[in-house]
This record gives structure tokens, C-alpha cells and sequence, in this order.
């Protein structure tokens, strides 16, 4: 209680140090300027960095959309490809249809009519030969001229 009696002027005085005495000119040490701040030297860093950073992520960019470019290019391609086989396999089938009619009965009737072909009068049926039955050709080469006889 005895403190709180007190004023507190008087409080105040007794808490603080004692000041000291200021030191002479001789024992103090020179002045310097100080470093920097970690902060600023970190601030000072970080714009070389980030101007690394973004230009790597820049030229990524550009070689991703390249990439693309060529994916989207060589689909096109293909897609293209496809398209004309598809063409192509159609051609093919109409060809194949085409062919099998001229080598049915109905195509070869119809085609022989058109080239002016007339059916025979009557039907002879060949019969094959034993062999020996028929005679020797007169001349055994025909691309070679006949040979005199001897004088």
C-alpha cells in the first residue's frame, strides 16, 4: 500500500535508469554506411530472376503452341488422307461390281450385242482328239520363211 501512496511522479523516476555520460570523441568508433538490408539486396535479385523465369516460361509457351500447330497440321493431313481412301475404296467397290457384271452371262450377252456380235446359226461342239489323230503342220515354224528344196 505503501507504493500506491506514493505519486506517481515520484514512481516514475525511481523505475528509469540513470543516464549515462556521453563517452569522448577519441573511444568512439568511426561512422560507416550501413549495409543493406537483406530485403533490399533480396529485391535487388529477384528482377534478373524473374526476368529468367519469364522468359523460359515465354519460350515453353511458344514451343507448346508450336507443338500444337504441328499436331493440328499432321491431323489434317491424315484426316485428308482418310478422306481420299475412303474416295477410293468407293471407286474400288463400283469397280469390282462393274467387272463381275461383264463376267456374268447377262454382261457378256449385252457387251457382245453392242460390239456388233451376232450369235451362230447352230452350235458345233469340239470334241478333243487322241493324240496322233491329226496331221503334222505343213511347216513346223510359221515365222520362219519356207526353205527351197534342194537342187
Amino acid at each position: 500500500m505503501m507504493a500506491s501512496s506514493a505519486s506517481p511522479r515520484t514512481s516514475q523516476t525511481a523505475r528509469t535508469a540513470p543516464r549515462s555520460t556521453p563517452k569522448p570523441a577519441a573511444s568512439r568508433p568511426s561512422l560507416r554506411v550501413a549495409p543493406p538490408e537483406p530485403a533490399a539486396q533480396a529485391k535487388e535479385r529477384i528482377w534478373p530472376a524473374l526476368t529468367i523465369v519469364t522468359s523460359f516460361a515465354v519460350v515453353i509457351a511458344f514451343v507448346v503452341a508450336g507443338l500444337f500447330a504441328s499436331d493440328i497440321q499432321t491431323q489434317a493431313e491424315i484426316d485428308r488422307i482418310q478422306t481420299e481412301i475412303e474416295e477410293l475404296r468407293g471407286t474400288r467397290i463400283k469397280v469390282l461390281a462393274r467387272r463381275a457384271w461383264h463376267d456374268s452371262p447377262e454382261g457378256l450377252s449385252e457387251t457382245a450385242t453392242r460390239a456388233g456380235l451376232v450369235p451362230a446359226p447352230e452350235v458345233t461342239l469340239l470334241a478333243p482328239l487322241a493324240p496322233g489323230l491329226l496331221a503334222p503342220p505343213a511347216r513346223f515354224d510359221p515365222f520362219t520363211p519356207p526353205v527351197a528344196a534342194n537342187p
